[in-house]
């Protein structure tokens, strides 16, 4: 620092040492206005004006230096003990107006605190606490939420929540934020008490006694805190007494707030009750149990299986033994979607002697419901034992073999289907045991049988879509195709979803229909987010290269949304497919230093000097026909080249003189070997080049060779070989290489710069050399930057360069010594 930033530095450090802060923070605040770049300016600006007192210009100069240096710990530090210190003045406003009474002005000071400090969890409380002052209980759920979310381990804001569900009558919420805040880790006894005494608060406010029983089961009848809570509860459920309600009337727990060395902790305390029982005379049983059942009936019947089951219960505990009523309340829980509760009903009957055969089969159905497989198929082969109805029987039997395959034995499921005739259900099923049973030819017979007797077109599409799917499995694709498009030709299939029928014929090898049902599927607004990408792959074998690059690029689109799934490789290996559909045309330059024959240019060596070392510069531009140029990956280039020796050790023709010009084109025939076939015509464009014609073949087979999204390092190598023929001045050369080695992304300095040291094997034909062969093994090294991504594309371009050292194992001495290159594909 100099100058005048320097001298209003100096005189704010003065100023703080002597305590003149105000002084401090008007020189600071000029220094920092001639130098903003120093983090160090800023922090003497803050300190001083939080110092001075001046709490509300030391917030504005924290964000200030925050916008600029994002992310600095100290600045962060700094702000929240400020924004902790600016929250103190509004709460306590809120506090002194909660006291008089004032529960608005309460609301609004208690806003502006927790919005100065929101990780504090006693502004919130402070806050949700004028809210209910204000009897605003809604607001003060939103209050509750977010202090839960703040702190999941606390279980204040747990409970305060559930006696506000309790209040706005939403009784489920309640009773899972009460179940929530039991199950906090680390509770006290005395937090878990008060945590059950307002949560039995609020079921005796609905009614719900045996709740009571079971909250405060193990707490002595002899507590003031239990007593009258439990004595209602226990005088309802003998029928001594009723409790009326509509749930909503309980009062509200006490809160109390302590000061501890981390911070204000509050804790909540069951509130002071009175009995709330109405005592009710005695009744007949037989006429009350018979009464109930009846109105249970007829709830049932509105789908009020609330009312239907309360009064089942009411059915059960009048006339304990009617088996009937045990029944009824069994099947009214399952109705209702409580298995749970169905299984206690269930199992209560049992151990009281009332298990007949239909109870068994109804708590088999509660057990299967919650996964409990073996459980429900141990409970329905008693039933079958005890004796059903044939129809029910039959129901029982055909949702044992569900659970038996569901519980992978599919055995137990043949078993019991062997007394079952044929039908759809019974053959749908065994097709499925024997397939899991690995006796997937015995299968096929079977779906065959379901599809016959299948009573739906539905049904007979999914027996066929499984026939199609077990050939598959057997290797049997051809097979599969050919039923796969008779069903078609049929009209077949026709209830299968578009996207998932795309996905059968993907399967098949069928990628006309399949892009047809994706492209119907797109239209209609069916088409799931993860098919986008699967339907891109698609379009591309279909050689529809526009479409596939639209459908992989809406795939990159919902991973960024989040709608999809996948991971950065997926990703990555997306945006790859899209860079290469796209690609119309490229340019290849090279710069290579070394022996002829040592390594394989990327374009061709055409002239021929003595095996000494030399420097060539290579170029091609490429134009690949959108039309057909890229035929899921079979591609087709026409290209232009320039070459020309910038160095020979043997005091050959350099420059201009041996500039050489080519035109031509290659061929890659197949998709998935990377075999390609070249024609070039070679023009002289120096009197040191030539004029011919060039066929060359040239393959190669790589692994690794490309960048990865999540790996840091990889193994990599690759294989090489080319045939090149003049035929002019006939000449022929042979050049093969492998690499091998491990890739290394160096992340330190980019993400998409890679180190790839490597062992190098070469070998090399010349026809117009004395010793035509040449061998070489040798180590050397590549780094390699990718460069030109974007959203949808990955990295299209890269820069290389390379360097080795190889030694003659046989032949000419051209094999031995050092070879470079750098080299740009763009």
């Amino acid at each position: 620092m100099e100058g005048e930033a320097y001298t209003a530095t100096e005189t704010a450090y003065k100023a703080f040492g002597r305590g003149d802060y105000k002084a401090s923070a008007a020189s600071a605040a000029e220094a920092v206005a001639l130098r903003p770049d120093l983090l160090r300016l800023h922090l003497l600006l803050i300190d001083s004006l939080v110092a001075a007192g001046d709490l509300a210009q030391a917030e504005q100069a924290t964000k200030a230096a925050s916008a600029a240096f994002a992310g600095n710990q100290e600045l962060e530090g700094r702000q929240a003990n400020i924004r902790q210190r600016l929250a103190q003045q509004p709460a306590g406003e809120g506090y002194k107006a909660l006291e008089r009474g004032d529960a608005k002005a309460a609301v609004r000071a208690a806003r502006s605190a927790v919005e100065y400090a929101p990780d504090s969890m006693s502004y919130r409380l402070l806050l949700l606490s004028a809210q209910l002052a204000d009897g605003n209980f809604n607001d003060a759920v939103a209050t509750a939420t977010g202090a839960i979310k703040l702190d999941p381990g606390n279980y204040v804001p747990l409970v305060w929540r559930a006696y506000l569900y309790q209040k706005l009558g939403n009784r489920a919420q309640a009773v899972s934020d009460f179940n929530a805040a039991l199950a906090t880790p680390n509770l006290t006894d005395i937090e878990k008490k008060n945590i059950r005494l307002i949560a039995a608060d609020a079921a005796l406010a609905s009614g719900d006694f045996r709740t009571v029983q079971e909250l405060l089961a193990n707490y002595s009848k002899t507590d003031p805190a239990v007593v009258t809570r439990l004595g209602d509860a226990d005088a309802a459920a003998e029928k001594k007494a009723t409790l009326k309600g509509d749930g909503k009337l309980m009062l509200p727990p006490v809160q109390t707030c302590r000061d501890t060395p981390y911070g204000s902790v509050c804790s909540l305390e069951a509130p002071l009750v009175q009995s709330i029982a109405t005592p009710v005379p005695p009744v007949d049983k037989a006429a009350e149990s018979f009464e109930a059942a009846g109105k249970a009936y007829q709830a049932s019947r509105a789908r009020n299986y609330s009312l239907a089951i309360e009064e089942a219960r009411k059915a059960v505990e009048a006339s304990p033994e009617t088996v009937a009523n045990h029944l009824l309340l069994v099947n009214l829980m399952i109705s209702a979607g409580r298995p749970a509760d169905a299984e206690v009903a269930a199992s209560r009957a049992i151990a009281q002697g009332h298990g007949t055969a239909e109870i068994y089969a109804q708590r088999g159905y509660a057990r299967n419901l919650q996964h409990n497989r073996r459980g429900a198929m141990a409970d329905w082969e008693t039933a079958l034992q005890r004796g059903l109805p044939p129809d029910q029987a039959r129901n029982v039997r055909l949702s044992l073999v569900d659970a038996a395959l569901a519980a992978k034995d599919p055995q137990r499921a043949l078993r019991t289907l062997q007394r079952l005739p044929i039908t759809y259900d019974t053959a749908i099923r065994r097709a499925y045991a024997l397939q899991a049973l690995d006796r997937k030819e015995e299968s096929i017979a079977e779906f065959r049988t379901a599809e016959r007797l299948g009573p739906t077109a539905i049904l007979r599409d999914e027996a066929l879509r499984a026939q199609i799917n077990t050939l598959l499995e057997l290797k049997r694709k051809p097979e599969a195709r050919a039923i796969f498009d008779q069903a078609i030709a049929r009209g077949r299939l026709s209830t299968m979803r578009d996207a998932d029928l795309a996905y059968l014929a993907v399967a098949v090898g069928n990628d006309e229909i399949a892009l047809n049902r994706f492209d119907r599927a797109h239209d209609r607004g069916q088409l799931p987010p993860r098919a986008t990408i699967d339907a891109g792959y698609t379009a591309m074998r279909q050689f529809q290269n526009p479409k596939a690059i639209a459908y992989l690029m809406e795939g990159v689109d919902a991973k960024a949304d989040g709608r999809i799934n996948i991971d950065d490789q997926k990703l990555f290996e997306t945006r790859r497919t899209i860079s290469d559909l796209s690609r119309v045309w490229g340019i290849n330059s090279s710069i290579t230093y070394g022996k002829v024959g040592s390594a394989p240019n990327p374009f061709l060596v055409v002239n021929n000097p003595a095996s000494t070392y030399t420097s060539q510069l290579g170029t091609e531009l490429y134009y690949r026909p959108p039309e057909f140029g890229n035929r899921n990956g079979a591609l087709f280039d026409v290209f232009v080249r320039l070459f020309e020796t910038l160095y020979d050790q043997a005091g050959g023709p350099t420059g201009l003189r041996t500039t050489q010009g080519m035109v031509g084109a290659r061929w890659k025939p197949f998709s998935d070997h990377n075999l390609v076939l070249e024609v070039d015509k070679l023009i002289a464009l120096g009197d040191a080049a030539r004029n011919d014609t060039l066929l060359r073949a040239a393959y190669s087979y790589t692994v690794g060779t490309d960048l990865r999204a999540i790996d840091t390092h990889w193994p990599t190598w690759y294989v090489y070989a080319e045939v090149d023929k003049f035929l002019e001045k006939s000449q022929l050369v042979g050049i093969a290489e492998g690499r091998f080695g491990h890739s290394f992304r160096l992340d330190p300095i980019s993400r998409n710069l890679v180190f790839f040291p490597h062992a190098v094997l070469a070998a090399s034909y010349d026809d117009s050399f004395a010793n035509h062969e040449a061998y070489s093994a040798g180590a050397g090294g590549s780094l390699r930057y990718w460069f030109g991504e974007t959203k949808y594309l990955a990295p299209p371009s890269y820069w290389e360069l390379t360097l080795q050292y190889r030694f003659r194992i046989a032949g000419d001495k051209r094999a031995e010594g050092i070879f470079a290159q750098t080299s740009i594909n763009y």
